[in-house]
């Protein structure tokens, strides 16, 4: 089947769906561009991709698949208290995945933006390999996620990494630990991004909400962001960090893809929001020279966390 074949059928399958839509998506896919139209000025954007072998092992069923790579970017939505208008993908299809198998990648990507209110409105295809080519079969399955998203009304400013303060209390939502399963399964394939937690939070502490980042590299390296970002240290509580069944603050810290948000708030803050558990887990400190970004206190002292964590990039 050729790309356009496939896209044809891709925008056919899409066509009615988008129809729930149109105040939102003016130019629909297959032209060049997609249109939006903006009720705010305020847009941001940004972009993810999943690669196989990295982000999921091979042989994760592809339902799954096309489902975190949307929701690990709607994660990066929720972590600046964002609402989503629109994603696009881009597929680069390794020879040895079918055509049932593409329309089921395509069809778990576009229910689970659309669950989010996040319809899909373009994209594009390509291959990874040559199937005539010896290495074929190590080709990689490799999608990229673009989206769009602008702020909601009752919060008048994106939340960023680099607003943290002295003082502040330092927050996560939900529990930490253990994503991946022994298989390469687990949570980091099925997890909710708190995009609707994260509006309600900007809505109820307002101004008081400082700084706030997605926990996808686990709560040491993250929490080193947001102190590297505002210029100040963090000391956490390893008592305090709450903890997914059969993990320990070590699995907290390090094992990332929790996708929970970490913040930092001035003043009181609530047990849940939406419903959600909230956990005060540690504070800001100043920052002096020599001193790690980020200090985790324990029962045999306190040690430097900041390198703790996975890194995506390698």
């Amino acid at each position: 089947m050729s790309e356009f074949q496939l896209l044809r059928g891709i925008y056919s399958a899409n066509a009615a769906l988008l129809s729930r839509h149109r105040e939102r998506v003016v130019i629909p896919p297959g032209d060049d561009l997609a249109q939006i139209h903006l009720r705010s000025p305020e847009l941001l954007i940004g972009v993810d991709q999943m690669i196989e072998g990295r982000h999921f092992r091979s042989g994760t069923p592809i339902e799954l698949v096309g489902r975190k790579a949307v929701a690990r970017n709607l994660s990066d939505i929720a972590a600046m208290a964002a609402r989503p208008l629109a994603c696009v993908v881009a597929v680069a299809l390794p020879p040895s995945l079918d055509h049932e198998a593409i329309m089921a990648l395509y069809e778990a990507v576009r229910a689970t933006a659309e669950l989010f209110d996040c319809p899909l409105v373009g994209g594009d295809t390509g291959s990874s390999g040559d199937a005539a080519a010896p290495s074929a079969a190590s080709a990689p399955l490799v999608i990229s996620v673009t989206v769009v998203a602008t702020l909601p009304a009752g919060v008048p400013r994106a939340i960023t990494r680099s607003g943290a303060r002295i003082g502040d209390g330092v927050f996560v939502t939900g529990k930490l630990g253990g994503s991946f399963g022994p298989d390469g399964l687990g949570r980091h394939l099925t997890f909710t991004p708190r995009v609707q937690e994260s509006i309600a939070l900007a809505r109820m502490l307002g101004e008081r909400l400082h700084a706030m980042i997605d926990l996808s590299d686990g709560l040491g390296r993250d929490a080193g962001h947001l102190a590297s970002g505002s210029g100040v240290a963090i000391r956490l509580d390893a008592a305090s960090i709450p903890t997914h069944d059969g993990c320990t603050w070590t699995n907290a810290l390090g094992d990332g893809e929790d996708y929970e948000l970490c913040f930092t708030a001035e003043g009181p803050v609530p047990a849940e929001v939406e419903g959600l558990a909230i956990t005060r887990v540690g504070e800001v400190i100043a920052a002096d020279w020599g001193q790690a970004l980020v200090s985790l206190g324990t029962a045999g002292g306190a040690i430097d966390v900041t390198s703790m964590g996975w890194e995506h990039g390698r």
